[in-house]
């Protein structure tokens, strides 16, 4: 095998185009009077997988 002499650099800036205003995500805040409600609403199957003995 031959030894090759390599240089490195660093890579240049990325420069990213501006995204349109419209298509930024906003997050969504939604007020709940009862977090019950919400906790029923999202019972689900997760612990029909509990019986994993490990």
């Amino acid at each position: 095998m031959t030894a090759v002499a390599v240089e490195i650099r660093p890579r240049p800036p990325i420069i990213r185009p501006e995204e349109a205003a419209a298509s930024v995500a906003t997050p969504v805040v939604i007020q709940v009077a009862d977090m019950d409600d919400v906790m029923d609403s999202v019972k689900c199957s997760c612990n029909a997988g509990d019986d994993n003995p490990h």
